[in-house]
């Protein structure tokens, strides 16, 4: 297999396993941060092979990353409370 053989069986995991299908751009990311993140572990023949395992686990490394900074429903009534007890001591 050759790099864009491989570049097209990262794609073609992603693709399957992608589930926010209004953000194509992250989709890309994704794509290229596993390429970028493919490593041969010392065996320079094998930096070339499909590895479905180690692509999804790439992707959710990937999405792990971007979630690091989300907020979650508990952070939104948190916030909520907050700006509420804002507000009642402003007037």
């Amino acid at each position: 297999m050759n790099q864009e053989e491989l570049m097209k069986y990262i794609g073609e995991v992603v693709e399957e396993k992608w589930q926010l299908p209004n953000r194509p751009d992250l989709r890309e990311d994704c794509i290229n941060y596993i390429w970028e993140h493919w490593t041969d572990e010392g065996e320079k023949e094998s930096v070339y092979s499909f590895d479905y395992d180690y692509a999804v686990f790439l992707l959710i490394q990937f999405l792990s990353y971007h979630c690091r900074e989300a907020v979650s429903s508990q952070d939104i009534e948190y916030m909520a409370v907050a700006e509420k007890e804002r507000l009642l001591t402003m007037t």
